[in-house]
């Protein structure tokens, strides 16, 4: 599974909102991507999951961080899973 891990928005100034960081005194533990085909926004979310700030239409860069993903065939015996990867 892939999540926001840093959002950097293209403007004048330059923005960048990263997890774990902190905007206005609130700690952003969430980027997260909204809307739809037509509109491009995205929320960054504090540890009260409220939104500090919508960015919405402006050209950005995301980078995306791979995180594991625990399900029930991790542990079963009958299945080898090397890295997420069955094999």
């Amino acid at each position: 599974m892939q999540v926001i891990q840093k959002l950097t928005v293209v403007s004048n100034p330059t923005r960048i909102f990263e997890v774990g960081t902190e905007v206005n005194r609130r700690e952003v533990i969430e980027i997260k991507q909204v809307g739809d085909e037509n509109i491009s926004e995205f929320w960054v979310i504090d540890e009260n999951e409220q939104i500090i700030v919508s960015v919405e239409n402006c050209p950005v860069i995301v980078e995306w961080q791979n995180i594991a993903e625990h399900d029930q065939t991790e542990n079963d015996p009958r299945e080898r899973v090397i890295s997420g990867a069955k094999i």
